[in-house]
């Protein structure tokens, strides 16, 4: 792990308490549908275009920078209710992150989801950093990062080695949630008095770290164009299934598979 990722893992570890609190603060509760928006579009399209195997094979899905577990939660919840999508098969999903606090809270809330629920689903729970993961070569079915892409320190390495690495080479989907850089776009001042000010407000009143949520805001003026990224994918050796700007258009939704053709 680089220097670059040591100081991320800390100031995770140092905010886990109130990271879901503040997320839904600072977002007026639209991370909540982002997730789900992410969810719905993956799986639905998961089954369109894989639409073989038998009830008998294992689907493996792995919420990479996974947090405090939100994605995994939307993930099995849409499962439950569509469950003729995976055809009854079993679903094993790795919620890993490189924050051992973090995934500690992700293990207390998802355990709670399962007990109140009859569920084909099994979670592990991995401490790994991303960007050089614990998981075997082409060994995952669908990989979710939500928001967490602009905390590598490398994304086009990332994605041309190790996403690549461990999806399976035969069926497989990546499916990305990201802020997308809008500070160059007039359109969205608002916006940008927002990121600038409001969120350093909340923070102090809110978060006894304020750095962590400048950070937070440098890290999307750092982030790449989606039109970057979009070419990041493809020179990768992706084809991008499924893309689009999530209202209010400040965060965008990349749905991937591996280009065989």
């Amino acid at each position: 792990m680089d220097n670059f990722s040591k100081n991320i893992r800390s100031m995770f570890d140092s905010i886990c308490g109130r990271y879901d609190f503040m997320n839904h603060l600072l977002s007026c509760g639209l991370d909540i549908y982002w997730r789900k928006n992410m969810v719905k579009h993956s799986l639905l399209n998961y089954a369109k275009v894989f639409s073989g195997g038998g009830p008998q094979e294992i689907i493996k899905i792995a919420d990479i920078a996974s947090g405090t577990g939100d994605v995994i939660k939307e993930v099995i919840t849409s499962i439950d209710k569509t469950g003729a999508i995976f055809k009854g098969r079993q679903i094993d999903i790795f919620c890993a992150d490189f924050s051992l606090p973090m995934v500690k809270i992700a293990k207390r809330k998802l355990e709670k989801i399962l007990l109140r629920r009859k569920s084909r689903v099994r979670i592990n729970y991995v401490i790994c950093d991303a960007q050089n993961s614990c998981f075997k070569d082409s060994s995952m079915d669908m990989v979710f990062i939500a928001f967490g892409l602009r905390n590598f320190s490398a994304i086009d390495k990332f994605l041309s080695e190790e996403l690549k690495r461990i999806m399976n080479k035969r069926r497989s989907m990546a499916v990305i949630l990201e802020f997308n850089n809008i500070f160059n776009y007039r359109l969205f001042a608002f916006f940008q008095i927002y990121y600038n000010y409001f969120i350093a407000l909340l923070a102090k009143i809110f978060s006894k770290n304020i750095a962590a949520y400048k950070y937070l805001v440098d890290s999307i003026k750092r982030l790449a164009s989606d039109e970057e990224i979009l070419k990041m994918f493809t020179d990768s050796g992706f084809k991008i299934f499924n893309y689009g700007k999530i209202f209010p258009f400040i965060v965008s939704r990349y749905i991937a598979i591996i280009n065989n053709s």
